[in-house]
């Protein structure tokens, strides 16, 4: 019994830290094959469709209010990645769905389980969420990640400091000591600093994972 009951303590002990390096693997794999499954995607039709540079986005559409079009910039949004993401990529759906308080935003569901959701913003914001849209905390930095299609030299230059530069993540990497507070202090950068540590989670990273 004895011995048992030192067992049942050293499990309980160690099993939370067992665990947590699972989920690290894990989402670290996930997110890496993400971010390759678009940049893939974006090269195949660029071989179609030219360079994504000359790709065309309409601006982020807004009511009479002055307030953001949801439901516009969501069919918007749906045109353009049927003509030029969806034919060079393998998905199960895609279509436009409400999420975040009654808010419109085309929405794929890829071979794999995984699913996104776009937002027309300066660039194109694509949100992807590893544990589905559907399911909490639905926050950057813990299940959500950014990354962004730039149509312009400017927003270019700003986002990478490359106006050559079309996909990635929501920012640059200058050091990973930047790109850690950053995350901590603004969660939308942190796919920033998962590029900066190569797509992995480490121990140190600063928000819990769901």
């Amino acid at each position: 019994m004895i011995t048992l009951g030192v067992i049942g303590i050293v499990a309980a002990m160690t099993l939370p830290a067992v665990i947590a390096n699972y989920k690290r693997q894990e989402y670290s794999a996930r997110i890496k094959k993400f971010y390759s499954t678009l940049s893939q995607a974006i090269l195949l039709s660029e071989a179609h469709n030219g360079s994504a540079l000359y790709w065309t986005k309409s601006n982020q559409i807004k009511n009479d209010e002055g307030r953001v079009d949801y439901t516009a910039n969501a069919k918007w949004n749906e045109f353009y990645m049927n003509q030029y993401i969806l034919p060079y990529m393998k998905y199960i759906s895609a279509g436009i769905k409400v999420w975040d308080s009654g808010n419109n935003y085309e929405t794929i569901v890829l071979a794999d389980g995984d699913e996104f959701m776009l937002h027309n913003g300066d660039c194109l914001d694509i949100i992807y969420d590893m544990n589905g849209l559907a399911k909490n905390p639905n926050k950057d930095g813990y299940d959500r990640f950014r990354f962004l299609m730039c149509f312009n030299d400017l927003k270019r230059e700003s986002f990478w400091g490359n106006k050559n530069k079309f996909f990635g993540v929501y920012g640059r990497c200058t050091s990973r000591e930047t790109a850690f507070v950053n995350c901590k202090n603004d969660p939308i950068k942190c796919s920033v600093l998962l590029e900066c540590d190569g797509w992995e989670f480490k121990k140190d990273y600063p928000h819990k994972l769901w």
